[in-house]
């Protein structure tokens, strides 16, 4: 009986030791979020922008690239429903399924746009259809931009 409390003792210590492989001990840290708060984005707002003195001793802020960017009013064209409808609402064949992260309240836009609309296409269609009218409608802009990073051709849509 000795030699088998003496093995139990063992297997529990050794189970123990196992379920405690990886596990930090300790305070936990701060790990990188896929996404950054609100806070961190409006802090790198502000450290963008400079001062330059100008002729008359008058502070003017000078806004980044990005700044700019991201205050350029997009014009759409104007499409009818049924435009929209065939360029969106149709099938698309997805031989690899991927998972990503998307924002819940773009989810819920895009769900409520399918459902009051009464499509009857997969929300995988219509997101892909949407990106790849996205790529093809800035292909020559990401391929100058790529062309002169890494590699030759990246949008080929």
């Amino acid at each position: 009986m000795a030699r088998i409390d003496e093995r139990r003792k063992i297997l529990e210590a050794k189970l123990k030791e196992m379920s405690e492989d990886g596990v930090m001990k300790g305070k936990p840290k701060d790990t990188l979020a896929f996404d950054p708060p609100d806070e961190d984005e409006e802090n790198e707002q502000q450290e963008a922008k400079k001062i330059m003195p100008v002729q008359g001793n008058t502070p003017v802020l000078q806004e980044t690239n990005a700044e700019r960017a991201r205050e350029v009013v997009h014009e759409t064209p104007t499409l009818s429903l049924d435009d929209y409808r065939t360029r969106y609402f149709h099938a698309v064949r997805i031989r690899e399924k991927t998972a990503f992260t998307m924002n819940v309240e773009t989810l819920q836009v895009l769900r409520n746009v399918l459902q009051d609309l009464d499509e009857r296409v997969s929300m995988a269609s219509y997101i892909d259809n949407i990106l790849r009218e996205h790529l093809r409608e800035h292909k020559e802009l990401l391929n100058n931009a790529t062309a002169r990073q890494r590699r030759k051709t990246t949008v080929n849509i």
